[in-house]
């Protein structure tokens, strides 16, 4: 299930935020839930082989009009629109209920309210699909070297990334259909057209680059497979706005 939630205001045209801003948008949405449930998300997540899971992806924030850059800060025009996708029952109930009865959503610095929510379920009805990214897609490997940690970003054209998020989405169906067999099917993912690298700091801690990529991918394989795709997101760090996709229809 895809949710699509507005934010506006009564009392303001635009709202100013940091460059770095996906962390405010990731606490807004943890805002929504139950505050039990936020912390079981949040704190312990899904575990997977050893990883924790949140099983839900966002996109990244679309303003009613081009945002303004300055040093280091982003003016979005209102409304903003702010995608979140899963396949859980209760986390769609906790997140549409949180953002209707709340008067006050703070994003950063700025309070606003929820004028309107969208929600659309896609279905993976064959074994190749094309989809559009609404958050860059992201994937990775983290070593430590001379007692630093070392990321190496993978791309497209890789082959680490495609067995990366192959890998990835295979946690993902077993925390979500541990009854079943894991699908023996292969699975491709493949650019179409030209991709673009997308380059966002994020703040956890402290400020730290995460790097993916933006635009239409064609995922081929097990129907489950794509459908998990669909619903919990692409590669790593969904929660925190990255791998968000959509259907491409046409």
């Amino acid at each position: 299930m895809h949710i699509t939630f507005s934010f506006t205001s009564p009392e303001i045209s635009s709202v100013r935020l940091p460059s770095a801003n996906l962390h405010l948008f990731q606490s807004m949405l943890y805002s929504l839930l139950p505050s039990d449930m936020a912390a079981k998300i949040h704190d312990e997540g899904f575990d997977s082989d050893g990883r924790k899971m949140k099983l839900f992806a966002m996109s990244w924030p679309v303003s009613s009009a081009r945002p303004q850059f300055g040093e280091n800060t982003i003016i979005f025009p209102l409304p903003i629109k702010l995608t979140v996708s899963t396949p859980l029952g209760e986390l769609i109930t906790g997140f549409t209920a949180g953002a209707m009865s709340r008067d006050d959503i703070r994003i950063g610095n700025n309070h606003l309210t929820c004028s309107g929510i969208d929600k659309k379920e896609y279905k993976a009805d064959s074994d190749s699909i094309t989809v559009r990214t609404l958050s860059p897609v992201t994937c990775y490997d983290s070593t430590e070297r001379s007692g630093r940690q070392y990321t190496k970003y993978f791309t497209p054209y890789d082959g680490e990334f495609q067995e990366g998020i192959r890998f990835n989405l295979l946690r993902k169906f077993r925390l979500l259909h541990p009854e079943k067999d894991e699908p023996e099917d292969g699975f491709t993912i493949t650019p179409v057209g030209h991709v673009k690298e997308r380059v966002s700091m994020f703040e956890k801690g402290g400020l730290f680059p995460v790097k993916g990529w933006w635009g239409k991918f064609r995922l081929e394989g097990n129907r489950e497979i794509l459908q998990t795709a669909l619903d919990c997101g692409l590669g790593s760090k969904n929660s925190s706005g990255w791998g968000c996709i959509t259907l491409e229809r046409g």
